[in-house]
């Protein structure tokens, strides 16, 4: 069997521009090494999934503009309150929301 670990560059390297991504839930299951590395990287133009509501790591995406277009029930920081990057961009109609329940 192939050895499966690498790096956080080289897996964010599998995220291209127009990637539909999947990301973990609320403030925890994240793997924030990688999403800085696609930060770095500048990739934009992805469809973001947040599994059952987005939280810090999809607010970070949507912050630096690398999401155009998000499937979701809820984005929110948790206790921390509301996610303020989705807030303002989706009120200003910068991305494209598809609602799910």
């Amino acid at each position: 069997m192939n050895d499966k670990v690498m790096t956080a560059s080289r897996a964010a390297a599998f995220i291209t521009p127009g990637c539909h991504l999947g990301v973990g839930a609320g403030m925890a299951m994240n793997p924030l090494a990688v999403i800085r590395e696609v930060i770095k990287r500048g990739t934009s133009g992805l469809t973001l999934t947040p599994v059952l509501t987005g939280g810090f790591v999809a607010d970070l995406l949507i912050g630096v503009g690398a999401v155009a277009a998000l499937q979701f029930p809820q984005v929110a920081l948790d206790e921390y309150g509301p996610a303020p990057h989705f807030r303002k961009k989706a009120a200003r109609g910068e991305l494209k929301l598809f609602e799910t329940i």
